[in-house]
Order: C-alpha cells, then structure tokens, then sequence
C-alpha cells in the first residue's frame, strides 16, 4: 500500500505509479549499497534529496518551464527525469541535474530559438 503523498502543486500532470516507481527503484539501488534495507519512507525523503530536490531546482534555475508552454510542472519533471537517467545510463553517469535539464531544453525546446538557447547554455557550462 502507499502511504507517500505526492504535493498535487508540484505533481501536477504527474503519474503518481511512475512517480512510485522512481522511489521504488532508487530504493532499491540505495539498498544495494548498504548492510541494511531502508524503508520506503526513507527512500522517499532521500529520493526527494537526491533526486527529485535538484532537478526541480534546476528546472526552475534554467527557465525550463518557459521551453514548454502548456506541459504540466509534474509532467515536464518526469520528462527530464527520464532523460537524466538515460544520460546517465549511455555513458554521462556522473551528468548533473542542470546538464540534464540544458541537454533536454537543448533537444526537446519548443522552437528553434529556445533549442538554440539551451545549447549554447550547455556549451558555456
């Protein structure tokens, strides 16, 4: 049974069972580092600071929002919260939060300018 509340604000757009299985799953690779199994509770509070904090933050630091008119905060945050992990799957496993979020603002941007944009913003980081 879940018992984590997703901040509907915040999730707005969000699915709530993608959302679980992004904490089930960094439960799950937080277990494998460690002698003892944490809760899902635990795995949510360090998902939250691990994960979820720093790329909202940088989500709202880059502007990202902006780049897409009309998507949901929940959903445009599950959207570069996939493209994170496949940066870090294909070879970009120490890619941060802002990479990820100027690499998806570079690729998925609405408009050309906007696309433009962000690539000249990941070239200057």
């Amino acid at each position: 049974m879940n018992t984590l509340t997703f901040n509907p604000a915040e999730f707005a757009g969000a699915s709530e069972e993608e959302l679980l299985h992004q904490i089930e799953e960094h439960k799950y690779l937080a277990n494998q580092t460690i002698p003892f199994e944490i809760s899902l509770e635990d795995a949510f509070d360090s998902w939250n600071l691990l994960v979820h904090g720093p790329l909202s933050e940088a989500i709202a630091d880059k502007g990202l929002e902006r780049a897409f008119p009309g998507v949901a905060k929940g959903e445009l945050y599950l959207w570069v919260s996939r493209h994170w992990h496949y940066m870090k799957k294909n070879g970009r496993p120490e890619a941060t939060a802002d990479e990820a979020v100027l690499d998806f603002g570079a690729k998925f941007g609405h408009g050309v300018l906007t696309r433009l944009g962000y690539a000249l913003r990941r070239l200057a980081a």
